[in-house]
């Protein structure tokens, strides 16, 4: 068959029916709070924190306006602040790190595994230092890092660990849900998640201490209800500072997800499980590995490409033939945060803070040497959608345009000759978690 891109026919012909964002159930809840005037504060929040947290399994959940401010709140909940070090992963969304920098504290980059795609024990080692306040662990794609590991390392050095569980809502490792290993575990709720409320957050924690912090932080009104004896009592007029409030009709539609999250797991899992096995031949695309013991959720579906098994054609090619073929997916800009501005310069905070504060006490210089990463950056592609309200004959046309650039490899090689080396070399850019096949 010849390829799309020189002239064939499209492999796939339709878009992935997939399940709306916003359950039926959300409607109801929706429009009674708004007749109500409920659209700021309202009982569904602690039901959906109580509820939430149950379900992870930890003590306190505490929603917020997103996911990038939960890790923030978790990061000053369990004491990061002027002068500490976070080991973080490069190969992540922006987000991650973000929150670091806005502690005033300073990003430590470090490598994934390459069949991971995650930081493990052994890689988060190799930088640690007496500055090291915590670690920030991905599960990147939905696959929980080999967890235990970490944890046990991290005891070793007294050191926190806060999990960013933004792509991994479900996702278990040795029966238990992702988020309940670390000190606090962080999930994003915004619209692209596998549960949304549109902009949203929430942050899990087994200890009363992290979670007050987290309330001082950006929830004032919350503080008055502290015991007597709580030492942040007397900020309740004010706070620290930040407003981290969720929006409680954003935080009904999660409420709505979160009833039928598994299940649509379930389905997204064995979907995702059945494309894999029809490439299990297809030897230029490498499978994320799952670590033994962990059920990964299917939030985002990546493979690494391995260009040497394709005759070396460039990722940019193979992406530009798979869009002709019809297959919805996209680069994936990770992997580039340890050369990104905000963490290669000092003074956006005033004084030189966070990169060269005095109360660092040292030059700070990103970590480079990350072969694994730099691999990742250019090679990791999203091969496929979520397969939500899809048939069988739906992915099989998937696996079938991989196959078929297989089959047509020579041809596809005389169109990039082609090309000039800007078109087969396209920049993906920093921190974007798609950069759609054009």
């Amino acid at each position: 068959m010849k390829l799309a891109l020189l002239g064939g026919e499209k492999t796939i012909t339709k878009a992935p029916a997939i399940f709306p964002i916003v359950p039926d159930a959300a409607y109801k809840t929706v429009e009674e709070m708004m007749k109500k005037g409920a659209i700021s504060m309202s009982p569904v929040t602690k039901n959906f924190e109580e509820k939430f947290a149950n379900y992870i399994g930890r003590e306190y959940g505490l929603c917020m306006c997103n996911g990038t401010t939960s890790i923030q709140s978790a990061l000053f909940a369990v004491g990061v602040g002027t002068g500490d070090e976070v080991i973080v992963p490069s190969f992540t969304f922006w987000a991650t790190v973000g929150p670091v920098v806005a502690c005033n504290a300073i990003p430590v980059f470090a490598d994934v595994d390459l069949e991971l795609q995650t930081l493990t024990a052994e890689t988060i080692e190799k930088v640690i230092t007496p500055k090291t306040k915590a670690i920030i662990i991905v599960h990147t794609w939905g696959t929980p890092c080999e967890i235990e590991p970490i944890i046990e390392l991290a005891k070793k050095h007294n050191i926190k660990v806060v999990e960013d569980c933004s792509h991994a809502h479900g996702a278990t490792y040795h029966g238990k849900k992702v988020g309940s290993f670390g000190d606090v575990g962080c999930f994003s709720l915004q619209g692209s998640k596998i549960l949304s409320a549109g902009e949203g957050g929430i942050l899990v924690t087994d200890s009363k201490e992290y979670y007050e912090r987290a309330c001082a932080l950006g929830h004032y009104e919350r503080i008055d209800g502290f015991s007597p004896d709580s030492e942040y009592k007397k900020f309740a007029g004010t706070g620290l500072g930040f407003k981290h409030r969720a929006n409680p009709l954003g935080i009904a539609i999660a409420d709505a997800g979160l009833d039928v999250l598994d299940e649509r797991n379930e389905i997204r899992n064995n979907h995702g499980k059945l494309l894999e096995s029809l490439l299990a031949d297809v030897d230029f695309l490498k499978l994320q590995r799952t670590p033994d013991n962990a059920e990964r959720v299917y939030a985002y579906h990546y493979m690494r490409y391995v260009p040497e098994n394709l005759k070396n054609l460039s990722v940019t090619t193979l992406c530009k033939a798979l869009a002709a073929e019809g297959v919805a997916g996209g680069t994936c800009g990770y992997g580039r945060l340890h050369k990104a501005p905000l963490y290669t310069e000092s003074g956006m905070f005033g004084n030189g803070c966070p990169l060269a504060c005095p109360h660092y006490g040292k030059e700070y210089k990103p970590n480079t040497d990350m072969p694994n990463t730099e691999i990742l950056a250019i090679n990791d592609i999203m091969i496929a959608p979520r397969f939500e309200n899809v048939g069988r004959e739906f992915i099989e046309e998937y696996a079938l345009a991989y196959h078929k650039i297989a089959e047509n490899i020579d041809d596809l090689l005389e169109y990039e000759e082609k090309l000039n080396k800007e078109e087969k070399t396209k920049d993906l850019g920093i921190g974007r978690s798609i950069n759609s096949f054009k």
